[in-house]
């Protein structure tokens, strides 16, 4: 069982993400939370995919689009580390991302698959790594950050947005 990660294994703004987390195995987090989102996005009328909870904001169709690529981006950096590489990592701008993508192009269903799909990829790796490389330890942004936390931020980085979606557009 991989055990959540100390505080000294990440920069501090990673914390809202960490503290929303139980200590619970990493595997059976994301299992878990793959289940519990595709569910929710399966009831979504399409108004809720396609309408922002407020001016400004971005749809579900933008928010879904979000959580793939950030889960593709930490998925990287996640292997990046645990291969021992120690080239430092730049970080990325979100709204560029979504404002660059075609997610609005894709139906609910794609979205959902895609996401399945990536997440799928995530616990694939996870399963992969050595016991011995989760504390090796990288450079993104700026920031040192372990192994094992970049893989609990994608968990609470996603827990997150899945109180936005239930909370501002379901």
């Amino acid at each position: 069982m991989l055990a959540k990660p100390g505080k000294n294994e990440y920069p501090a703004f990673y914390h809202t993400y960490m503290k929303q987390l139980p200590n619970e195995d990493l595997l059976t987090l994301l299992q878990s939370q793959s289940s519990i989102l595709t569910n929710l996005l399966e009831k979504a009328t399409e108004y809720q995919w396609q309408t922002p909870y407020e001016p400004g904001k971005w749809n579900l169709k933008q928010l879904v689009g979000h959580l793939i690529d950030n889960e593709i981006i930490m998925h990287y950096r996640l292997v990046h580390i645990t291969r021992g590489d120690q080239i430092p990592i730049t970080g990325y701008d979100q709204d560029d991302y979504i404002q660059s993508s075609a997610y609005d192009t894709y139906s609910s269903q794609q979205l959902i698959a895609y996401y399945r799909n990536v997440r799928q990829t995530t616990i694939f790796t996870v399963q992969g790594i050595p016991n011995e490389h989760w504390q090796r330890v990288g450079i993104i942004d700026g920031n040192e950050i372990s192994a094992r936390a970049k893989a609990y931020i994608i968990a609470g980085h996603e827990r997150h947005h899945l109180h936005v979606i239930k909370e501002k557009y379901l």
